[in-house]
């Protein structure tokens, strides 16, 4: 198990309280980390401190589209 998946069962099982298997961790943890990309693009790139919540959710439901 890599690192990321490793990542994922342990914010699963210690903060969801929920396990799952190593194929659908690694799914997990590959997902974490397109959305996870696509927010750190969108706040370097187009975001502020003071910008609303609303922008916020309206950014990343663009970024997901790409």
């Amino acid at each position: 198990m890599d690192e990321k998946t490793r990542t994922a069962a342990g914010i699963a099982a210690g903060l969801q309280g929920m396990k799952y298997d190593g194929k659908r961790l690694a799914e997990i943890a590959a997902e974490v980390e397109v959305l996870n990309d696509a927010v750190r693009r969108a706040a370097e790139a187009r975001l502020s401190f003071d910008d609303e919540p609303a922008a916020f959710a309206s950014l990343m439901e663009r970024e997901a589209r790409k």
